[in-house]
């Protein structure tokens, strides 16, 4: 039997932070797992986002509380990332230590633009980040603000970073330039892009498939439009194991 593991969802509790588009297509969590299954997912990883100017960081740390108490009810299917803020530095170290002592290996997806943060590397984030590498965590980041993310992924070699979304296809070669560089930056194949036929088989052409991770952005995103995808383009069966779960086991030592 085939195992997907999905990097890249949303999941919510609250109904607020329900990111589909579409009212009634989603509605509890228990909709996200049986749909995921359906495609053929077993497991999956993400944050809990919300639109917000956080004015304090309570705000945040009721997104990763969220995440955790849905990751506990439904152990072994989700998988938690948890939110930082480079407004909040002492709150946000502690909320690391804290989530790393519960287990939590992920942080992110981070999307700054939705928590009223514009940077992937300031000073407060070199803070923040120097933490996330003494904890050996993985950091999933929305791919915008490109020039810094060079700066935090070169500074931080140590630290495994997945962008999120391939993009249009200068952004999605941008990636591909960024991995050839760095050793610890890897992508996953959620959200926009992988709707151009070749895609796929371009990035691993060009880096192996060891470095691009199976992820859809649900419930954003239709997640058996990104099975297929995966299914159809002209992938060995080990490329397709790879992207498909291999890669994500690696990265977040998940076992069987």
């Amino acid at each position: 039997m085939r195992e997907i593991i999905d990097f890249h969802i949303h999941p919510f509790y609250n109904k607020n932070r329900n990111v589909c588009f579409y009212e009634d297509t989603v509605n509890t969590f228990e909709d996200v797992e049986k749909d995921l299954g359906r495609a053929g997912i077993s497991r999956a990883c993400g944050s809990v986002i919300e639109r917000l100017e956080p004015k304090s960081f309570d705000n945040i740390k009721a997104l990763n509380d969220e995440a955790v108490m849905l990751a506990q009810k439904y152990s072994g299917f989700y998988i938690p990332g948890i939110h930082i803020h480079p407004g909040f530095v002492k709150e946000s170290i502690s909320e690391l230590e804290r989530m790393h002592g519960m287990g939590v290996r992920l942080v992110g997806e981070l999307v700054p633009y939705m928590m009223g943060w514009d940077t992937y590397f300031n000073d407060a984030l070199d803070k923040i980040y120097g933490v996330i590498n003494e904890l050996k965590m993985v950091v999933s980041l929305h791919t915008i603000y490109e020039p810094t993310i060079d700066e935090a992924v070169s500074r931080y070699p140590g630290i495994t970073f997945v962008a999120a979304h391939p993009g249009d296809k200068a952004q999605f070669m941008r990636h591909i330039e960024r991995i050839k560089k760095y050793g610890n930056y890897y992508l996953d194949l959620s959200g926009t892009g992988i709707f151009r036929y070749g895609l796929i088989a371009c990035g691993v052409n060009a880096v192996g498939s060891e470095r691009l991770l199976f992820g859809t952005d649900y419930p954003i995103c239709n997640p058996s439009m990104y099975v297929n995808a995966v299914l159809f383009e002209r992938l060995g069966k080990e490329d397709r194991k790879n992207i498909f779960a291999e890669n994500a086991k690696r990265l977040l030592k998940l076992s069987e």
